[in-house]
């Protein structure tokens, strides 16, 4: 299939300094609708396929290690089951050689492909719960499966805003502030989705995708294409829309950050015009998942919008090297130039089971951070390193899997083989400064690996 990707993949996710892991990555594969059933692709799909294969067998998921459940820092499943409904609108073995003849089954539906970096903070309820529900909300909106790109970028907007809306149904389930306040929980997220040669691209906040670029075949550097924008509140077309929904941006320590407008703590009663509003400079980004308590109950609008940007770019491996998706962690300490550059430079010099890209640029982030002696952030990053075919074939590196869009997810090798492994290894800190407390909870987490192919 002339019109599908190949690609080798490979993330890596680390706690950094935080007393709290509060990034999350999910990456998904799943075969696409056949056009005949699209009304049966979420109840195939639902609870990330957990249905019975051809063979009868559970399908491939990878959950998160060392027993961390629901809440664990990554989440990965390659969604590779056919249940009993998708079996039959394709076709059913004949039981004889002369139905055989007559019965021949093929299976033409493509793979898609779904990667997500969420950066969150107030607490890690609303990146996981992006996480696990943002997917399936995305399929679902009218016009995702469409051929028409501006339907299907309208509804990963739709998609958005429906897991944002979502979270605020689960907002009394999670944890309260300090103060008793509801949570303040939000993330960032950046969403890309691969059909055959094109990338959709959804984002909120200051996490970012970054295309490595090779414009001509003598050029030794690749060029940076930024995708997206960080939503930053002193943009101003982020101020004007903040201000016009009745919020505020104010500088804290340098920082530009949207004002929350609440009550002062020791108020009791109803809200009146009388009542003394604190105004408490309080999130870097403008838009965001969660952060329900950017409600204006006067506009009827979230201050900080969940609604994403969006964008669709058609791929070619000739030009475009490297898919880069990255958690504000990794972007503070290294240039989208610096970062794809690093990836082109060790695929050349790291022989077979030589260190992943993304390992590469995670762990390179975390030294930048304690050079600078600062407290290093989550950092979190996925590399796509994207393929030509019948062109030169890199070694594998540890951590690492190729993704052959064409041949279908059965092909994609299953975990457990030396090169499929993805351990991601809390590092070591020699110092006491990168462990400082948090503002929001009280509780300590273990060492924990991150994500496991």
């Amino acid at each position: 299939m002339d019109d599908s990707l190949l690609f080798r993949m490979s993330a890596f996710s680390d706690q950094g300094g935080r007393k709290y892991m509060e990034d999350v990555i999910e990456i998904r594969i799943e075969y696409e609708p056949t056009a005949s059933r699209d009304e049966c692709y979420p109840k195939s799909q639902r609870h990330g396929g957990q249905g019975k294969t051809e063979n009868g067998a559970a399908p491939q998921t990878v959950t998160e290690p060392h027993g961390l459940g629901r809440l664990g820092p990554a989440a990965t499943a390659w969604v590779e089951s056919l249940s009993d409904e998708d079996i039959c609108s394709i076709g059913t073995p004949a039981s004889s050689e002369k139905d055989a003849a007559e019965h021949v089954v093929v299976d033409t539906r493509r793979s898609v492909a779904f990667f997500a970096v969420f950066d969150g903070h107030g607490g890690r309820e609303a990146a996981h719960f992006a996480s696990e529900h943002l997917w399936d909300l995305l399929k679902r909106q009218r016009g995702f499966w469409s051929k028409d790109h501006s339907e299907v970028c309208a509804a990963l907007r739709k998609g958005f805003v429906a897991c944002h809306h979502a979270m605020w149904k689960e907002l009394p389930e999670w944890p309260k502030t300090i103060t008793g306040l509801p949570s303040t929980s939000g993330t960032t997220a950046s969403v890309i989705v691969i059909r055959g040669v094109h990338m959709y691209v959804a984002h909120v906040g200051d996490s970012a995708v970054v295309v490595g670029v090779k414009e001509d075949n003598s050029d030794i550097t690749l060029q940076a294409l930024e995708i997206t924008q960080d939503h930053k509140p002193e943009l101003p077309k982020e101020k004007e829309r903040i201000e016009r929904l009745g919020g505020s941006v104010m500088k804290k320590s340098g920082v530009n950050r949207v004002v929350w407008k609440r009550p002062r703590l020791t108020h009791n009663g109803p809200v009146r015009r009388s009542t003394v509003i604190d105004q408490i400079p309080f999130l870097a980004v403008a838009r965001s998942l969660g952060d329900l308590w950017s409600y204006n109950f006067y506009s009827g609008e979230f201050v900080v919008s969940p609604e994403p940007d969006t964008t669709v770019m058609t791929l070619d491996p000739k030009r475009h090297r490297y898919i880069i998706l990255g958690s504000d962690g990794l972007w503070n300490m290294m240039p989208p130039k610096n970062a794809v550059n690093m990836c082109y430079s060790h695929d050349k010099m790291a022989g077979p089971q030589g260190m992943s890209c993304a390992r590469r640029l995670g762990c390179t982030a975390l030294l930048f951070w304690k050079e600078r002696m600062l407290r290093a952030d989550n950092t979190t990053v996925i590399v796509l390193a994207l393929q030509e075919r019948g062109g030169l074939s890199i070694p594998m590196h540890r951590d690492e899997i190729v993704v052959d869009m064409a041949t279908g997810i059965d092909q994609i090798p299953y975990p457990g083989t030396p090169y499929n492994t993805c351990k991601i290894q809390k590092a070591e800190h020699e110092d006491g400064m990168f462990y400082e407390e948090d503002e929001i909870y009280e509780e300590e987490h273990e060492e924990w690996t991150c994500l496991d192919w």
